[in-house]
């Protein structure tokens, strides 16, 4: 069986929600689009039929993608949530993959009369700025720190920080 990524770079079990969250959002926006402009082809007889077709099989290609990243979106929410980890850059990994997700999300809202989707849409974006805030913040505090710079699983020890205690912060140069 495999093992989780090591604590230091746990979030990049969330970065697999990108691509299905985009691929969601990117096939039922072609499938609406296709339907759009089928009705406007005057030289084929069943171009909106075909349109129909295409916007039809692109909404279920795209359910299906959702239907995966939910349920990645559980497991990977799950192997945050065991452990802390440190806070590094790799945090950003958090914000694009919920970000198209919650897009696919609201995307299903607009396509579907479903309080579901509208509330389930809403919730993701809200968690979507939140992890924004919070990872800005955590980027904005360790770079003035002078610990942020450093490879996941690579920082100094206790004793090498107070050893070189002021020698590499933001802080002595601004």
């Amino acid at each position: 069986m495999c093992k989780l990524p090591p604590r230091e770079v746990i979030v990049s079990v969330f970065l697999p929600l990108g691509p299905l969250g985009q691929g969601a959002f990117g096939i039922m926006r072609l499938g609406k689009e296709t339907m759009r402009l089928t009705n406007d082809v005057k030289f084929l007889p069943d171009a909106a039929v075909a349109g129909q077709v295409f916007y039809s099989l692109g909404f279920f290609a795209a359910f299906i993608l959702w239907g995966f990243g939910l349920v990645w979106l559980f497991f990977a929410v799950a192997s945050i949530t065991r452990n802390r980890f440190p806070f590094n850059l790799g945090w950003w990994g958090f914000t694009f993959p919920l970000g198209v997700y919650s897009t696919a999300t609201t995307t299903f809202a607009q396509e579907i009369p479903s309080a579901f989707f509208k509330v389930l849409g809403t919730i993701f974006s809200l968690v979507v700025v939140f992890l924004w805030v919070v990872v800005s913040s955590g980027t904005i505090r360790h770079a003035y720190l002078g610990d942020l710079f450093h490879a996941p699983g690579s920082r100094p020890s206790q004793a090498e920080r107070k050893k070189n205690d002021g020698k590499r912060s933001l802080r002595n140069i601004v």
